[in-house]
């Protein structure tokens, strides 16, 4: 039995769904222009400092980006840098108060706007969609994208693991 029909059905709910999850490169919070980086920024973070180097492996972007984007959110005044204990040639990023309570605004809207998508369907759909979607998106990370110059046709290749520094 082929799969194809509902990988088909798959990557056309997947397209639809980018106007669900596209986001303006700024955000309006209460009239202070709030970058998207930042957000991004701020749930990389979670309730823990980490290392420039840390959030560019969990934002998936160059150190140099991950370092600009640590720098507009500290000048958002949504982070701050400290000295690393362990090694005075890297700092570690913290969110602030103000990065916390916006985390915690950000977090509360998405969940809002999802629940107002599912309020019709049975709890066991919603148990069910959040399990299939978390393991897809974890399962997403471990596949890479062809190669632009291999054509549309080339197969994507699973990821090496990380290896341990």
């Amino acid at each position: 039995m082929s799969t194809e029909p509902a990988l088909v059905a798959l990557d056309r709910a997947l397209l639809d769904l980018r106007r669900f999850t596209a986001a303006p490169a700024v955000v309006d919070d209460d009239g202070r222009a709030i970058e998207l980086s930042s957000l991004l920024v701020l749930d990389a973070l979670r309730d823990e400092p980490a290392s420039v180097r840390d959030l560019a492996a969990r934002l998936d972007v160059a150190h140099s980006t991950a370092s600009r984007f640590v720098t507009r959110s500290e000048q958002a005044g949504l982070v701050a840098r400290t000295a690393s204990p362990h090694d005075g040639r890297e700092s570690w990023v913290e969110a602030t108060e103000a990065g916390r309570t916006l985390t915690e605004r950000a977090e509360t809207y998405r969940i809002a706007r999802l629940g107002a998508v599912v309020a019709g369907w049975d709890e066991q759909d919603v148990t069910d969609l959040s399990r299939l979607l978390t393991r897809f998106a974890q399962e997403s990370r471990d596949v890479s994208a062809p190669r632009p110059s291999a054509g549309p046709r080339a197969a994507p290749r699973r990821r090496a693991a990380p290896r341990d520094a």
